[in-house]
């Protein structure tokens, strides 16, 4: 499937799309007489965005994919022949020298750290830019400058920078590691990017040892810091977290039908 197609297929199904789409189909009822199937629809899509926007359902979707990774510091993970970081670091259009940190920018800093750790004598980069643009730095070149930065010398750091999703991901790193006798990997990614990254990385040959980073939005002490009222309210970061759980169950589902994991 074109990345574009799947892009848009994708954020039709989230749940943000899918009450956008029911509104528009309340206003064109609405628009031909049918008020009662306009404000069932308009209920219903209120409802769907509530539930989905409250802390309580992002914090247990969330605790769903990641109860199986429980957190490992460097030192505890055993070794590997590589590390495998997946997408981690925008580049910035401004200044190469500069990239752009978000809160995935926690796998590099975890893949410095296994590295400096002595796990492995290698760090593969796998990211791709998705939309490819004419003279900008690949992500998995951002990662690099920023690999640099923590400490990593450039003769560590391999990079594949043309994968495009995580299946992508998969396949184009077990091709370099395969050139460079690589069968056993330290996989470092989000911890919520896991079990779909893990299951994409056996899938294609590699012996996978997940080596999860980015858990600021798991845990009890992060749920029980707020009071209930607060868990039960709308809420734009848990709107967010919510997306981004069902994203990765509806890929993870995807993957196993087309026999990508």
């Amino acid at each position: 499937m074109p990345i574009l197609l799947d892009k848009v297929l994708t954020l039709l199904v989230m749940p943000l799309g899918t009450a956008v789409g029911v509104g528009l189909f309340a206003l064109a009822a609405f628009a031909l007489g049918r008020r009662r199937a306009a404000f069932v629809s308009i209920a219903f899509a209120t409802a769907w965005l509530w539930i989905w926007s409250i802390p309580a359902t992002g914090d247990a979707l969330l605790g769903s994919l990641t109860g199986h990774y429980p957190f490992r510091n460097a030192e505890a993970l055993p070794a590997a022949d590589a590390i495998v970081v997946l997408g981690t670091v925008d580049p910035n259009p401004v200044d190469p020298a500069y990239p752009d940190l978000d809160d995935s920018s926690d796998r590099a800093w975890h893949a410095a750290r296994l590295y400096l750790a002595g796990k492995a004598p290698l760090i593969i980069v796998s990211a791709g830019n998705v939309w490819r643009t004419s003279g900008r730095r690949s992500a998995a070149g951002a990662t690099r400058v920023l690999l640099n930065a923590l400490g990593v010398p450039d003769s560590a750091i391999l990079t594949e920078d043309r994968s495009r999703n995580t299946r992508q991901n998969a396949l184009f790193t077990a091709e370099l590691a395969g050139s460079q006798g690589i069968g056993t990997v330290l996989l470092a990614t989000s911890v919520w990017h896991m079990p779909r990254a893990e299951a994409a990385f056996r899938r294609v040959g590699l012996e996978v040892i997940p080596a999860s980073t980015d858990y600021r939005f798991v845990g009890d002490g992060y749920r029980s810091a707020r009071p209930w009222i607060l868990r039960i309210l709308p809420d734009s970061g848990a709107l967010s977290r919510s997306t981004r759980a069902f994203r990765e169950h509806l890929g993870l589902l995807v993957y196993r039908l087309r026999g990508w994991a």
